[in-house]
């Protein structure tokens, strides 16, 4: 039996207000989630059994130049649309778990708020490593990370879309051996997935390793750049190649990949996203637990437009 209106209200209650207290700065210990919602390529939307991204993936191929003044166009139906579907959403949980045990060494206001804190604190940054972790695994139960999205021949299937057979569908991709031609290969790689066109679909992130990262960095001691002071004091180092922030996450590998938010997004469930449920009582225990939980994918609706530098 379907559940009532008040017992629908009752259910979603705790993600709402829960979701009206998240604090603006959601990735204060990770450079690229960071650096993802820095550009905003965090979309948050309201989920259904998947998620389609509108592409559009051709231009119109009934265009032409016209011989004469009685040239006929092309009168078959306009194909220049399709989509790319994920879904359902992968799933994310982190339980937050404390006993009697902890109430009774715990028992002046200061210590509870001290103790609360730091489980809170330490569940919800379990819960943002587990996401910066994934995007860099090819698949976490479900959960697709850049190496679906962008691989060494630029195929695989990703989004129900074949690119074996969708050669628009491919993503870019180049080699590097060592500090010799890292520089070159970064840039032939850039500009590939700029196509020459468009600014605001060149590439503004690239992301590795911290090793890799620092590989690039050698070549450049002479003219070094950074991008922002800001994240130089909060401990994280951004460097540029042209026009586009060059970060590194402890999870990457020797890979380079590089991105922009219009081509890839970070899309989550703007009503189950960090959502904190009820408190229930271990069965059979002097225990209980709250679960925090997220609705999630990392998605592209422009896969030609991303890339990937894998080292030879």
């Amino acid at each position: 039996m379907s559940l009532s209106i008040s017992q629908y209200i009752a259910s979603s209650y705790a993600a709402v207000l829960n979701y009206q207290r998240k604090p603006a700065n959601q990735w204060e210990e990770s450079a690229f989630l960071r650096e993802l919602e820095r550009q905003n390529g965090i979309d948050k939307k309201s989920l259904g059994s998947s998620i389609e991204k509108t592409l559009d993936y051709q231009a119109n191929p009934g265009a032409s130049f016209l011989a004469a003044n009685d040239s006929t166009v092309d009168m078959n139906a306009t194909d220049v649309i399709t989509a790319a579907s994920y879904g359902p959403a992968a799933q994310l949980g982190v339980p937050i778990k404390w006993y009697n045990a902890d109430e009774v060494a715990n028992t002046t206001e200061n210590q509870k708020i001290d103790f609360v804190k730091s489980l809170l604190t330490n569940g919800i940054k379990t819960h943002d490593d587990k996401i910066e972790r994934a995007c860099f695994v090819a698949n976490t139960n479900g959960f697709l990370g850049f190496p679906t999205h962008i691989t060494s021949n630029g195929q695989g299937s990703d989004g129900g879309i074949d690119a074996g057979s969708e050669t628009w569908w491919r993503n870019q991709f180049g080699t590097y051996t060592d500090d010799t031609d890292i520089e070159a290969g970064m840039t032939v790689l850039w500009d590939q997935c700029a196509k020459g066109s468009g600014s605001s679909l060149m590439p503004t992130g690239i992301v590795s390793d911290a090793t890799t990262q620092a590989l690039y960095e050698s070549t450049q001691q002479a003219l070094q750049r950074y991008v922002d002071t800001k994240e130089l004091d909060a401990g994280f180092k951004v460097l540029a190649f042209k026009t586009s922030r060059y970060c590194f996450s402890q999870f990457a590998s020797d890979t380079l990949y590089f991105w922009n938010p219009r081509s890839l997004q970070l899309t989550v469930s703007k009503e189950f996203f960090r959502e904190m449920g009820e408190t229930q009582q271990i069965p059979n225990q002097f225990g209980y637990i709250r679960k925090i939980y997220s609705a999630l994918q990392l998605t592209t609706d422009n896969r030609s437009r991303l890339g990937g530098l894998f080292a030879a």
